[in-house]
């Protein structure tokens, strides 16, 4: 159903295809985006409009730099930086602690990890599960250097 309306941007009627239509045209809408958004016509494109003047924010900034200066509010701290460091160490702490014990399996390998591992696989004798003490009640273990199996307690 087609009916006449005012356009927001130009005033212009035109003839709405839909009952949601605002503007005549895309370049309607689009123009009174640029409107609404504070944007201005800069030779060729359209762009967003400074609020201030670089030269003013500059000189302001300045002015702020040395009030700031005058009343020693820049001046950084030794002991905010510490307790910064630790701090983040602390959280680093808890958050490693956290995951070592509910998700021990989400953390990386450690070189005390690494170490452990190659000592079990590189050692000289390897508990052998599947076969059953000897008479003495000693365990089987395999011998990697002599390829055989000896019993120790």
């Amino acid at each position: 159903m087609k009916m006449t309306k005012n356009c927001k941007h130009c005033r212009q009627l035109f003839e709405a295809r839909r009952t949601n239509h605002v503007y005549c045209t895309a370049s309607c809408k689009t123009k009174a985006s640029y409107k609404r958004n504070d944007y201005k016509y800069v030779s060729g494109h359209y762009q967003k409009q400074k609020i201030k003047d670089e030269t003013i924010l500059k000189d302001e900034s300045l002015e702020a730099v040395v009030e700031n200066k005058s009343n020693n509010k820049t001046s950084i701290n030794p002991s905010s930086i510490s307790n910064a460091a630790i701090g983040a160490a602390t959280s680093n702490a808890a958050l490693y602690a956290a995951k070592k014990l509910f998700a021990p399996d989400t953390l990386s390998a450690t070189k005390g990890d690494i170490k452990r591992l190659t000592e079990k696989l590189l050692g000289r004798y390897h508990l052998i599960k599947n076969l059953p003490k000897n008479s003495n009640s000693e365990f089987p273990y395999f011998d990697i250097e002599k390829q055989e199996v000896v019993y120790f307690k």
